[in-house]
């Protein structure tokens, strides 16, 4: 909601500083030096506010991405790129600094490290897709990451990098590149098997800073700064997770199920394999708690492992009702029918909890 508001702020005073403009009131406070930027501007600069930035995103690695680490590492080259070059002098020869690094950090798990200075200056480039000043940053550092679990196996997790300026919406504003959108390595060394990029898509939000500042007679607020949050979407490979957790309740049941094949008065040996299969399922219940021992929610894995033992506990109460003459469920008295039966409610279930 506060995100909101804010943005509807930024919106309505776009509004106000347009029709400002078309009023009878020629003054730009922005312009004059004794309100925010303070920065002296005459109608000679060419200067214009706001400054935007443009960025780039390049993931070239990613590193310890493991669910028992609230965090990532991620190898970046940045592309930043500016109508303006890095150092703008005005008509009264006053200078003013545009250094990315003097207006846009990231955010880190370290918020300190998240401000850097190594931004190698590319001069104007004038290709044709993109005529402006051109900046790059190589860069490698931690960002906080919150797993969300709750479709374990089957999940998909937004890593976000995260690039911000705490100054003023009507000074600099900073947004994802038009003509060179996010890409990344498909050959990264130390990326972890198992996981499998699928898109970076951006998102641009605006945040309330701690900073006030003097924006025309009378109006003093807080700056509203800029947020543009690259969301790296990772999707897990292969099979072998899935048979690494589900593989033993899958054979228990199994197991449990073509029970139903062996005569109804091999009612022992119908009953012990049940059995030794409940043994077997619980088993691979507590090995993948041990290996999600970190992990406080219900996941899919929980949730299918669940009923593939309550699917064990069905198939010997549909043995027991077999066997006793005073209970009777006609349709399921039949072994053929009690498999199609079982067969049918576990795929059905299961099915269900991955679609979900």
């Amino acid at each position: 909601m506060k995100s909101l508001l804010i943005s509807f702020f930024i919106f309505l005073s776009n509004i106000v500083f347009a029709n400002f403009q078309d009023s009878d009131d020629p003054i730009d406070y922005s312009r004059t030096g004794d309100y925010f930027p303070y920065v002296v501007l005459t109608e000679e600069d060419s200067l214009k506010y706001p400054i935007t930035y443009e960025i780039e995103l390049y993931v070239n690695d990613l590193y310890d991405l493991d669910i028992t680490n609230n965090f990532f590492t991620a190898e970046i080259v940045a592309g930043v790129y500016s109508d303006y070059d890095s150092i703008y002098k005005t008509v009264n020869g006053d200078i003013f600094p545009l250094y990315p690094y003097d207006f846009i950090s990231l955010e880190t798990k370290d918020a300190l490290s998240g401000y850097v200075d190594s931004w190698y200056y590319w001069g104007y480039d004038d290709d044709i897709k993109y005529q402006n000043f051109a900046y790059e940053l190589n860069y490698k550092n931690v960002f906080n990451h919150k797993w969300n679990l709750r479709e374990y196996p089957f999940d998909e997790q937004y890593l976000k990098i995260k690039f911000i300026t705490s100054r003023d919406t009507s000074l600099v504003r900073i947004k994802e590149s038009e003509s060179f959108p996010p890409s990344f390595n498909e050959l990264m060394d130390n990326f972890k098997d198992g996981y499998k990029i699928l898109d970076i898509t951006s998102e641009t939000t605006y945040f309330e800073t701690p900073y006030e500042a003097e924006f025309s007679p009378g109006e003093i607020r807080k700056e509203i700064g800029t947020k543009v949050t690259f969301n790296i979407l990772i999707d897990r490979s292969g099979s072998y997770l899935f048979t690494k957790l589900f593989g033993g309740s899958f054979f228990a049941f199994i197991i449990s199920w073509l029970t139903f094949f062996i005569p109804r008065k091999e009612f022992d040996s119908r009953i012990a394999l049940n059995i030794g299969a409940i043994f077997g399922a619980i088993g691979n219940r507590y090995f993948v708690d041990a290996s999600l021992a970190s992990i406080q929610v219900m996941t899919k894995s929980d949730i299918i492992n669940y009923i593939c033992i309550i699917l064990l506990i069905l198939n010997i109460t549909l043995i027991i009702v077999q066997r006793n003459n005073k209970i009777t469920w006609s349709y399921l008295e039949k072994s053929s029918n009690a498999l199609v039966f079982s067969a049918v409610i576990f795929i059905a279930l299961v099915t269900a909890v991955i679609l979900w």
